[in-house]
Formats: C-alpha cells, sequence, structure tokens
C-alpha cells in the first residue's frame, strides 16, 4: 500500500484549491413570496390558489404556531414561519405541485420544505380527530334509514349495477 509523501502535499493543496474555488450550486428561488404576492391576493384570489379561505389558513396558521410540531427556536433558519410552514404545505396539496417547484416558489431550500412538509402533516394528524367525526349524524341517518327499510342499525346501502358480459351460447342455462 502506497502512503501520501510529503512531495505529494503540494498535489493535495492543489485538489483542495480547486474544490474550495469551486462556486457553491445556488438554485434560484422567489424571495418574499409570501409577503410580496400572497399578502397583495384578495380573498377571491387567495381561494383559488390555496382552495381555502383566507381565515381558515390562517386559523390553521395559529393553531400550528401553538402546537409542538413547530420549532419554536429554530437556530437553522428563524425566517421560517408558520405562516411560511402552512402556506407552503397548502399550495404542495391543493396544486399538485412538485416539492422542487414548491420549494423555490416559497423560497426554502428542497430538503427544509420536505421537513417542513412532514412536520405540517403530523400536525394535522394530531388535530383531524378535532375536525373530522364520521360519527356525526350516523344516529338520525340510521333511523331514518330503518324508517324506509325497516332494517334497524343501517346508515345506508348501495345500488346494484348491470355489467353486461358476454356469454357463451352453451352457458345460457347457467347464468339464468
Amino acid at each position: 500500500m502506497e502512503y501520501l509523501s510529503s512531495s505529494d502535499s503540494e498535489e493535495d493543496i492543489e485538489i483542495i484549491e480547486h474544490i474550495l474555488s469551486k462556486k457553491k450550486n445556488i438554485i434560484p428561488k422567489i424571495n418574499n413570496y409570501i409577503t410580496d404576492v400572497v399578502h397583495a391576493y384578495t380573498d377571491p384570489q387567495f381561494k383559488g390558489s390555496f382552495r381555502m379561505e383566507r381565515c381558515t389558513a390562517y386559523y390553521v396558521v395559529k393553531m400550528f404556531e401553538e402546537s409542538i410540531f413547530f420549532p419554536k427556536n429554530n437556530l437553522s433558519d428563524p425566517t421560517i414561519t408558520s405562516e411560511n410552514h402552512i402556506l407552503s404545505f397548502i399550495w404542495f396539496s391543493a396544486n399538485k405541485c412538485s416539492l422542487r417547484d414548491v420549494s423555490e416558489r416559497f423560497g426554502i431550500g428542497l430538503t427544509t420544505q420536505f421537513r417542513i412538509n412532514n412536520r405540517v402533516m403530523d400536525f394535522l394528524v394530531s388535530i383531524s380527530s378535532k375536525f373530522i367525526n364520521f360519527n356525526e349524524g350516523s344516529v338520525g341517518l340510521s333511523q331514518e334509514f330503518q324508517k324506509v327499510s325497516g332494517m334497524p342499525g343501517v346508515i345506508g346501502c348501495i345500488d346494484g349495477s348491470s355489467i353486461p358480459i358476454r356469454i357463451p351460447a352453451h352457458k345460457i342455462s347457467i347464468i339464468l
């Protein structure tokens, strides 16, 4: 096995200088998208872009900011607000955009946007039981269905479907 000698140090220095002299690959991003664009949206424009009312989105922003899922002491990037978390996630969800598109639009790195999405999804799962209730109205629906059908404890039914099937001539008696 060969070891580096002191004569190789010049070559090492050249390699290190080459690595350090390379410019970092900076991905262009939209700066201040929320303050410059989103805040200027009218309410109908906001709803058209985010697929929800502005007051609903900012209610979720407030809840997220008060939750344990929002990093309060984010020393790496204190500029990523709860508003940025929620609006970038809603944009990602509502517009079927790629993660790259959302991260560039909201001025965030790709990996950071991935982490934001995971954080917001965890938050939404944690509050889902407060807002999604499948049992609401089931008792009344069951009673109404029982009046119509005479069957207790049923909340609905599925209608039959007719699917045309080609039957071989020698098998018609089996189907009928």
